[in-house]
């Protein structure tokens, strides 16, 4: 077996599988008061409910981040199935996979900038939640899902990378 197909079919997996987990969890944004936000829910201490209104820019990241994990599902079925075969019809699977990895990277890079370009709006939307008292201020910190889906960016261009290395057989 040939060590950079494996080295590529694990990064394949683990970048998608931190897309999927971001993607999923809740744990976007939190503040200072017990206030979680995610892209599907929103949560006040224990105390759970779905978006009435989507913002603008929590749709884009989820269409966005759809994408990434649609491309980067294809970048792992082709990278794993490079391993029985060499092409589809006239296409390399290596091929297919490292167009994949970085067209999920492309994608998941322009989710994770529009949400994080849109601070205002969160702190707008904090401020209908839980108005701050005199003189408390609202801040927040962004939370484990959406370092995750900022790590998964980095992941896919390197599966790409060493995806585009992986020799060409020999029978092609």
């Amino acid at each position: 077996m040939q060590p950079l197909r494996i080295v590529s079919t694990s990064l394949a997996l683990l970048s998608l599988l931190l897309l999927l987990l971001s993607l999923g969890s809740d744990h976007w944004r939190v503040n200072n008061g017990g206030f979680v936000m995610g892209l599907w829910q929103v949560c006040y201490y224990s105390i759970c409910g779905k978006y009435t209104a989507v913002s603008d820019y929590v749709g884009a990241t989820r269409a966005f981040l759809f994408l990434a994990m649609i491309a980067g599902g294809v970048s792992s079925i082709a990278v794993i199935t490079s391993f029985f075969r060499s092409h589809l019809g006239p296409v390399p699977l290596t091929l297919v996979s490292a167009v994949g990895s970085f067209s999920a990277g492309l994608c998941a890079m322009i989710a994770m900038a529009v949400f994080t370009a849109e601070k205002a709006v969160f702190t707008a939307e904090m401020a209908r939640f839980r108005p701050p008292g005199p003189g408390q201020p609202i801040t927040f910190s962004y939370s484990w899902s959406f370092g995750l889906g900022w790590a998964s960016f980095p992941l896919f261009l390197l599966t790409g990378a060493v995806t585009m290395f992986i020799p060409k057989d020999p029978s092609s």
